[in-house]
Order: structure tokens, then C-alpha cells, then sequence
């Protein structure tokens, strides 16, 4: 073999950017040394390896003292002679990405081997080189968790789906749960520490056909192929996470799996990840459950959820929406003291949609506030109607989400509908759930205070429903309390009877007016009476009625 009569082209490339670049010949293992560069580091294993001149035994050598440990495994495999001639017969190069340990110090290192020819035919031999990535890697690599960046996570998942083509990968992005509330807790050097653990868990095994990344905040996300993933759920997975956290003495902490099984070798990377997020967001609020997987009643409700966001805008310009009313009656006399105004939509493809299809979707892209305005501007224009029709009318409860009630010209837009149709500000209250209590206190607490000293009546919704903090009541400037469904829903416990009797008992000291939802029988009534409430609301009198219907209700039980 002559050197100068292999392919000068190739060769010239990779001397000029490799530290090193080396003949290896094919059949004996022999190598020979063609071009390196003068690095003190480089040169005490170059010159090890041109006294060996055994591919076997430098290969051996260089994985024990030169590859970081993390590594091994994975370079042992990846290097083995057949293994890089089978990579390599079609012609294309053939890459190793490794941390090389030197002295110490370690940084980003690549082989590369390429298919040599000679111009007497023979392939008998292949040309492999060695230089620093280090530079170019750490800008691909997140600073905190050493993981690929979110960019680069989608540029090799695309090049990955290309070099195999016939490999099925599924994808899947993680999430740790109250990853806030963790960092209020423990600090955010923990929360750094349990990220790194999470990014070290999931990277724990560097593989060609495996991809991990930091998607974003407390989210990792990973490519691999279905077989290795498949290993990952059946050793026991998210079990498996968790006794490796408790093994770096982090505190507990759940992370949740959203899984896309398949991924699409010619859709975009960037839009798998979307399903996979959506398949995490469906179990995000169910306690037990870690691990979802996208399928057809995910794409389904996607698919309508872009239907709505596409057509509520138009749906506020046609009014498709509707505004129905829930009578209050007066649990003594049976006389209707008030209503809560409630939001229906009759899409012309989807036909009457309760709220608990479209308000979710709405609280999540911001529209909430779009249709609590719609509600109370329809709610002052129905008041005017029945005053001026002569009909006796009672104040109407709307509900103000947590986005609407964030608004800081909240109280002038109320007033504008008030002020346009003549409408006396204490024929309407305002309802507000308990949830508000996790933001600004001090803020909610001077916008509910401006809003009384305006006429308007505050409700506090759901009260009893989830974790309900007695503090509400003492802190929040309020008028009404509104008990929840579910103590009619678990009517008859002895325990839930107590903390009825008991909240309302608290609410009247306070000097709240209370009103029970939810009631649905005679003998729910009766002992709701008994315990005091001033107003029910529920079946048992009434369901929510359309707009026409109320007023004939109105004429009726005024």
C-alpha cells in the first residue's frame, strides 16, 4: 500500500481538521499514522497508539483511559470494527460522538471513519480521525442539565428519522409535577439539582437511536426507538425515576409522561411534540396517574378544540352564544330572589354545548374574558328589557373568571353596560371562586372592596368544594356565600351534614347571606331550611332557563 496513492481528496479534508488521521488496515488491524497535529494531550496517546499499531489493542487502551465513563459502553459498541464497516459500505461517513478525559480535563471529542479506496481497486482499508467538538457541542447542550437545547433536539430528530427510515421511534416529553411550588419549598438549587437528576435519568443510556432534550422549564423530551422504549415502561419506568431521585437525596417529586407512539418519518418533529404535550396535558390534573398516550379521543378533542378557537370569535358576532338563568329562591318562603346568569353555545356544527365543553379551552387561551363580558353585557340589556316590559325583576349573579377579574378597567367596563341600559348596580352581583386567593391578595382584595362601595354584591362560588380555606371569609370583602353541589351530592353523611350546619352557621355570624346549590329534592330543602340558608338554587325549583322562558319564570313566581 502506498500512501500517496489512495484518495488524496478525502484525506486532505480530514488532515486539515482532525488532530489526528490514521489507515487502518482492514484485514490485519494494522494502523499507520498519515497526518497530526503538535497538542501535548493529543500527542501522548498518538504516540501510544503508534507503538501499538493494533486497531484491537489502541481501541482498548483508548477506551480505559481517554473516554469518560458515562461513555464506555456506548463508544465500546459504536467502534467495533464490523460494526463501523457495516456503517460505513454504503460509501457515507460514519461519526462517534464522545466526552474524551485527558489530564483531568474532558471535552467533547468525535471519530470519524470513512470508506478509502486505492487506485489499484483495493477497499481493503478505511480512513479514521479524531478532533475537539468541544466548542461546537456545548453550544447544542443546555448549561444546566447537559441535555440537547430544544433547537438542536428538533434538528437531529429530523436527521435521525432520515438515516433510519425503517425504525420505528416514539417520543415522548415529561413533566414534574408543582415543579413551583418545589422551588418556593426547597429553593431553587434543589430545583436545579432535581432538574440535572431528571436530565441525567433520561439521558442514562446514550445511544444512535435515542435523543433527550430540555423542552422547556421543568419539561425533558426524548426520541428513541419503540423497542428501547418499551424496555424503559416495562423495568418499571416512572418507579424507576423516582428511586433514582430518592437515591441523589432529592426530595420526592412526580413527573408525568406524555407519550406519541409511531412518529411520522415525514411529519414535522416539532408537530409530534405538540401530541405528545397534549397526551401529558390530559392527565395533568389526575392524581395516580403518570403516563398517557396519545390515540384517537385525544386527536378527537384537539380536533374540536380548533374548531371552537376557530369559530368563537365568530361565534360572538353572530351570538351563538346564549345566555341562560338559574332561578334563587328563598329557602323559607319559596319566593324567587335572584337567578345566576350561565352560558350556553349552540354551534351551528356541534349543536348545544354546555359550558364545561368550551369554558376549559376558553380559561386556557384567554377567550374567558370575551365571554364573561358577553354574558354581563346581555345580562344589563335582558334586566332593561323586563323593566321596561313592566315585569318585577331580581338581582343576576355573573360569574368573573380569574383572567376577567385580572383586568384593571374590570370595574369602569362593568359600569359602562350598567350606566348604557339605566340598570341599578345592586341588581347585580358578581361571582368569584375561591381559587382567586392565590394571586395578589392585597390587589383582589382593593378591587372587590372598590367594587362594593359601587353597588355591586360579591359571591363567593363553590364554596366547600376541593380544600377550602376558612380564611376566605375573614379576609375577603363579600356578601354572599355560595355553598357547593357536592354537600347535596353526599347528602346523608353524618361528617359532611357537621360541615354544612357548620359553614353556614359561620357564614351567618359573619354576616354572609348564604345559597345552596345543587338541590335537587324536597327533603334537601326542608333540612336546608332547617339549618338556616337564605336561598336555594338547583332542580328542585328550576333548571337554568333560556332567556324567554326566565321571564315567563319571572312573571310566574314574582
Amino acid at each position: 500500500m502506498a500512501v500517496e496513492n489512495m484518495d488524496v481528496k478525502i484525506a486532505d479534508s480530514m488532515c486539515s481538521e482532525y488532530q489526528s488521521v490514521w489507515i487502518l488496515n482492514t484485514k490485519d488491524c494494522t494502523m499507520k499514522l498519515i497526518s497530526a497535529k503538535k497538542e501535548q494531550a493529543a500527542s501522548d496517546s498518538i504516540d501510544t497508539a503508534v507503538k501499538m499499531n493494533s486497531y484491537p489493542q489502541i481501541r482498548e487502551w483508548y477506551l480505559e483511559n481517554c473516554v469518560a465513563a458515562v461513555d464506555k459502553k456506548r463508544v465500546a459498541e459504536q467502534t467495533m470494527l464490523d460494526y463501523v464497516l457495516s456503517r460505513i459500505q454504503d460509501g457515507e461517513p460514519y461519526y462517534v460522538e464522545y466526552t474524551r478525559v485527558i489530564g483531568g480535563k474532558s471535552n467533547y471529542n468525535q471519530i470519524v471513519y470513512s470508506k478509502l479506496r486505492f487506485e489499484d481497486g483495493s477497499d481493503d482499508y478505511l480512513l479514521f480521525g479524531f478532533r475537539d467538538i468541544d466548542v461546537r457541542k456545548k453550544a447544542e447542550r443546555d448549561d444546566l442539565t447537559g441535555v440537547y437545547t430544544r433547537q438542536i433536539f428538533f434538528q437531529k430528530a429530523e436527521q435521525l428519522l432520515i438515516d433510519y427510515p425503517d425504525t420505528q421511534f416514539d417520543l415522548m416529553i415529561s413533566d414534574i409535577v408543582d415543579f413551583k411550588e418545589i422551588n418556593e419549598s426547597y429553593g431553587p438549587n434543589v430545583g436545579d439539582d432535581i432538574l440535572r437528576a431528571s436530565g441525567e435519568f433520561l439521558a442514562k443510556e446514550i445511544r444512535d437511536d435515542v435523543l433527550v432534550a430540555r423542552y422547556g422549564g421543568d419539561q425533558f423530551v426524548i426520541m428513541a426507538s419503540h423497542e428501547y422504549m418499551l424496555q424503559i415502561n416495562e423495568e418499571g419506568g416512572t418507579d424507576e425515576f423516582e428511586g433514582y431521585a430518592k437515591f441523589q437525596n432529592l426530595p420526592k417529586f412526580v413527573t408525568k409522561f406524555g407519550v406519541y407512539e409511531n412518529v411520522k418519518h415525514n411529519k414535522s418533529v416539532i408537530s409530534t411534540c405538540d401530541k405528545a404535550h397534549s397526551a401529558l396535558n390530559s392527565i395533568k390534573h389526575q392524581y395516580g396517574k403518570t403516563i398517557a398516550f396519545y390515540d384517537d379521543k385525544i386527536r378527537r378533542e384537539i380536533e374540536i378544540s380548533r374548531k371552537i378557537e376557530g369559530s368563537m370569535h365568530q361565534a360572538i358576532e353572530q351570538e351563538q352564544f346564549k345566555v341562560y338563568y338559574q332561578p334563587k329562591h328563598d329557602a323559607m318562603t319559596g319566593k324567587i330572589v335572584g337567578a345566576e346568569a350561565l352560558i350556553r353555545w349552540i354551534h351551528p356544527e356541534y349543536g348545544f354545548m354546555s359550558p364545561g365543553e368550551f369554558i376549559p379551552l376558553f380559561e386556557k387561551n384567554g377567550f374567558i374574558v370575551e365571554s364573561d363580558g358577553y354574558v354581563w353585557r346581555h345580562t344589563c340589556k335582558n334586566l332593561r328589557k323586563w323593566m321596561d316590559k313592566g315585569i318585577k325583576t331580581v338581582p343576576i349573579s355573573v360569574n368573573a373568571s380569574r383572567l376577567t377579574f385580572a383586568q384593571d378597567n374590570l370595574l369602569s367596563k362593568m359600569h359602562k353596560s350598567v350606566v348604557e341600559n339605566g340598570i341599578d348596580p345592586e341588581m347585580l352581583h358578581l361571582e368569584i371562586t375561591e381559587t382567586m386567593m392565590t394571586d395578589d391578595v392585597e390587589t383582589l382584595v382593593r378591587k372587590l372592596t372598590a367594587i362594593r362601595a359601587a353597588g355591586y354584591q360579591i359571591e363567593l362560588d363553590d364554596f366547600g368544594a376541593g380544600y377550602s380555606s376558612i380564611n376566605i371569609l375573614s379576609t375577603l370583602p363579600l356578601d354572599v356565600i355560595k355553598l357547593d353541589m357536592s354537600f347535596m351530592k353526599q347528602f346523608g353523611d353524618a361528617k359532611r351534614a357537621k360541615v354544612l350546619a357548620a359553614c353556614i352557621k359561620l357564614a351567618k355570624e359573619l354576616g354572609y347571606k348564604t345559597v345552596s346549590e345543587g338541590v335537587e329534592l324536597k327533603e334537601q330543602c326542608d333540612v336546608l331550611c332547617i339549618l338556616g340558608v337564605d336561598a336555594i338554587q338547583g332542580f328542585y325549583y328550576s333548571k337554568p332557563l333560556p332567556e324567554d322562558e326566565f321571564e315567563e319564570y319571572l312573571k310566574q313566581n314574582i
